[in-house]
């Protein structure tokens, strides 16, 4: 915005996702520039403006900088923000997503599975915005699942049983221990949940489960998934 200044997006526990603008955030000698961070949990002064508050003060509470200095943890990191950005509608109350993300970015920094940290907190964005799949019941007939008769369909938003027909959309094989992993993360927080060991395959399962997910709501690629997917096989060709 003009020529110095910036608008940008936070998101607060009690009023939800906010644009507010940033006056001189640009200029090298700003003092509120480096507060304002992307990732950084700051303390925040607004003045109420006739569109956009305006960020008056700000105060870095914690800065993540082991999550900043490591590409994959960026680039995941990042990956995330975005979802969220996209899950959450603004000035709407999410005080769940607030404290989820927040715990993701103190699990990135201090080394947590990369894996299981994004896998648990796609899960949870999903249940926090109304989008949480079904994962006890056949959203066709509406029985119990029974272990290994059992796939994934996100048009209907969950499980259904192998006998049912689906009237719409893709159909997912899901295997019993990914389906166990889901149950697992929806019951239990995530300083536990990213404690179990994943499998390539499970991994793998799990990523694409929830990708088709939340491509399902979203309708679209996030951008910075792309990203982490060219780091991975940069990666990939690197170690062989």
């Amino acid at each position: 915005m003009r020529e110095a200044d910036r608008l940008i997006t936070v998101l607060t526990p009690n009023l939800g996702k906010l644009p507010v603008t940033v006056r001189g955030a640009r200029r090298i000698t700003s003092r509120l520039g480096g507060h304002l961070d992307v990732f950084n949990h700051v303390h925040l002064t607004l003045a109420l403006g006739h569109h956009v508050d305006v960020v008056t003060g700000a105060e870095s509470m914690e800065s993540f900088g082991a999550l900043k200095a490591d590409l994959d943890r960026l680039a995941t990191g990042l990956y995330l923000m975005e979802l969220a950005d996209a899950l959450l509608p603004d000035a709407s109350p999410h005080p769940g997503a607030y404290t989820l993300l927040l715990d993701a970015l103190r699990a990135l920094d201090r080394g947590e599975p990369l894996d299981g940290v994004a896998r648990y907190t796609e899960l949870r964005l999903l249940e926090d915005s109304g989008y949480m799949p079904a994962l006890g019941n056949c959203q066709v007939c509406g029985t119990a699942i029974v272990a290994e008769h059992h796939r994934f369909a996100p048009g209907l938003g969950g499980v259904v049983d192998d006998t049912c027909s689906v009237p719409m959309g893709q159909v997912l094989s899901l295997s019993v221990n990914a389906l166990k992993v889901l149950r697992h993360y929806h019951r239990t927080p995530m300083a536990d949940a990213v404690q179990v060991g994943l499998s390539p395959a499970i991994r793998d399962e799990l990523e694409r489960i929830l990708g088709v997910s939340i491509h399902y709501v979203l309708e679209r690629e996030m951008a910075t998934a792309d990203f982490v997917d060219h780091l991975k096989k940069l990666r990939s060709r690197a170690s062989a």
